[in-house]
């Protein structure tokens, strides 16, 4: 293995393979840490307001049928643009409120 981690090619055969041994680059665990320079309690902050745009959101049910779903859909995004009362407040399927955005 010294002789592997020194970049000699080292090869292991089996039955009628040969496996190679070499050094390979470890990926970080923390992957957000390491591609977004994110900490920990940052991480979990992100996390948090991702879950909380999943609640607030609208979701169509999707039963299977694609045309009834692109219909829905459509529909729905049809009624996002249009104000609703003074703050444009909406509710989501839980009864929460969510306020639109401009667009």
């Amino acid at each position: 293995m010294a002789r592997a981690a020194r970049g000699e090619e080292i090869g292991i055969i089996s039955g009628a393979q040969v496996i190679a041994l070499r050094p390979v680059a470890i990926a970080a665990a923390d992957y957000a840490e390491q591609e977004y320079r994110l900490t920990k309690a940052e991480l979990a902050k992100a996390a948090e307001k991702i879950h909380e745009e999943i609640d607030a959101a609208e979701t169509i049910e999707f039963t299977g049928e694609l045309r009834a779903a692109f219909a829905s859909a459509s529909l729905a995004d049809q009624a996002l643009s249009q104000p609703r009362g003074k703050a444009g407040a909406r509710r989501n399927r839980g009864g929460k409120r969510r306020v639109a955005s401009a667009a």
